[in-house]
């Protein structure tokens, strides 16, 4: 049997899910979701970073910010097609997303989640020879609205994380 569930997360700081799939009572995915702030710490004279629980917080501008997704299959069963769609909040810069799950497709969205691409790119108006011109150019990373993880599979029992990185404006 294949499953095919779409799950969508939202946050800046604070997590709150929708997921488009079975009732939540025979739902075989768990999701959890934390916001933290990402800090810089020297500890004998190395610097690494500290993660810091966010949720519920404020964040001031310029704070680099990690919201985790976790999801876990807690069938005995695959799930196949999973894929996960986190919003990049509008106060936010997209920074960086990772996923530790095998063989993840990681799209981008400029347009609110309406298309994902790899590579998104957009229509701009250049003037050449005094002539209007339209070209397709390369999005920039700072116009993400969405991002989504495609997971081909998720054994049974498996978990994995999904992290989105955003700088708050």
């Amino acid at each position: 049997m294949k499953t095919h569930l779409t799950l969508t997360a939202l946050a800046l700081t604070s997590v709150s899910f929708a997921a488009q799939a079975a009732p939540a009572a025979t739902s075989p995915i768990k999701l959890s979701g934390a916001t933290y702030s990402v800090a810089q710490v020297t500890e004998n004279g190395k610097t690494t970073e500290r993660l810091v629980d966010a949720s519920g917080k404020g964040a001031l501008p310029g704070s680099l910010l990690q919201m985790t997704q976790k999801v876990q299959n807690v069938s005995a069963r695959s799930v196949n097609g999973l894929r996960l769609n986190m919003r990049v909040d509008p106060a936010t810069i997209y920074q960086s997303a990772t996923c530790d799950a095998a063989k993840t497709n990681t799209l981008f969205s400029i347009d609110s989640g309406k298309t994902f691409s790899a590579n998104p790119t957009k229509t701009v108006t250049v003037t050449e020879n005094g002539k209007a011109t339209q070209r397709t150019v390369p999005a920039s990373p700072s116009e993400y609205t969405n991002v989504r993880w495609e997971l081909p599979s998720l054994a049974a029992s498996q978990t994995v994380n999904c992290n989105l990185r955003v700088r708050v404006k």
